[in-house]
């Protein structure tokens, strides 16, 4: 069993939305057939950008459209290239090639349509024909698929259902990028109070935690390289940035506290009951984090006052009071991402890495 239960109080928070928290226990459903860049964007040679949009739109052919531009805006972005809106209007729905003025080609797939979304998927390379592949379902009891416990330089988002159902592939790069800039860098001030207190009948300890955990501005280009199904969350992996993060050899991180010479550490949000104030995976995830966060600071140095005082009341009386003060900046990889449920809610258990300083 894990045991590294926290007590939360008086944290900032950065409200990260779009996924519900709450298991459901619904019967299994049939798993859909889709293409397989639909949950597999990245794979051999091929970088690819999904766009997603309304499947009905008040202006014909608009949905494809817009799911082009939000495509190619992603594709822009990660290649440096210029706003290609007006270029994806003036492209009729039968051209699926756009050949820029600097020579740059890009290619659009048929768009994949369900009852709620519609999905196009761009690349600057011809899009391989792909038999289409069932959905992907997340198992983390078995690490599957394996880039949920175990994956290399790479940050994971997760997305309830949102407001409008093709947002919720968006909203997952969204709760990434905040959890990226927790990873490359964060500001720990914080302070923790452990009191103990003894007589002859009763031995009474309280552990609280206030302060401030602020994460980095992360603005590099995330690419989705995977993603898996939850009951009614998305779970997707995004890669960061080669030179952010190196690559490490592959093993079970929850059995060593070291990794040549760095300390690895785990986080952890709802064991105690907790649950997060917006009742989301995501924000569960983010607490998590940070809690790991707070763990990498401590190691890198804390200061420490402590009390202590013997009364004689009735018999002996005990009581300890220690502060621990804490002002570090931290950086960590995100090695393995578990989450269980206790009592129908979630918890979830992440091991970090500690950055170069």
């Amino acid at each position: 069993m894990l045991s590294h239960t926290k007590f939360w109080i008086g944290l900032s928070v950065v409200t990260l939305m779009g996924c519900q928290a709450t298991q459901t226990n619904s019967k299994p459903v049939v798993k859909a057939i889709a293409p397989c860049w639909l949950q597999n964007p990245v794979f051999e040679d091929q970088i690819g950008f999904i766009g997603t949009a309304a499947p009905f739109s008040a202006t014909k052919h608009g949905s494809i459209v817009a799911s082009r531009q939000r495509a190619a805006a992603l594709l822009a972005n990660f290649h440096g290239l210029p706003n290609l809106d007006n270029q994806i209007e003036s492209l009729s729905v039968e051209q699926k090639h756009l050949v820029l003025a600097n020579g740059r080609e890009i290619y659009f797939s048929d768009p994949y349509i369900t009852s709620d979304t519609l999905y196009i998927y761009a690349s600057t390379h011809p899009i391989k024909a792909r038999q289409h592949c069932e959905a992907i379902t997340c198992n983390f009891t078995l690490c599957e698929p394996k880039w949920l416990c175990n994956d290399d330089n790479s940050v994971i988002g997760a997305s309830y259902y949102t407001a409008f159902s093709h947002q919720q592939l968006p909203m997952t790069a969204v709760n990434a990028q905040a959890l990226a800039g927790y990873l490359t860098q964060t500001r720990v001030n914080m302070q923790e109070r452990y009191e103990e207190s003894y007589s002859p009948d009763h031995h009474r300890t309280h552990f609280s935690r206030q302060g401030e955990i602020s994460g980095s501005d992360y603005q590099l280009p995330l690419i989705m390289t995977n993603s898996c199904q939850y009951g009614s969350t998305l779970f997707a992996n995004y890669r960061m940035s080669d030179h952010q993060q190196e690559k490490i050899t592959r093993q079970s991180w929850r059995e060593i506290q070291q990794y040549q010479g760095r300390s690895v550490v785990m986080g952890n949000f709802g064991e105690d009951g907790t649950i997060a104030p917006d009742n989301l995976i995501s924000s569960a995830i983010k607490y998590a984090i940070r809690d790991a966060l707070v763990e990498l600071a401590k190691n890198k140095g804390i200061t420490i006052s402590a009390t202590s005082t013997l009364l004689n009341q009735d018999g002996r009386f005990f009581l300890s009071d220690t502060q621990f003060d804490i002002k570090q900046v931290v950086s960590g990889q995100l090695l393995d991402l578990q989450v269980q449920y206790k009592n129908g809610f979630p918890v979830v258990y992440v091991w970090l890495l500690e950055g170069h300083s």
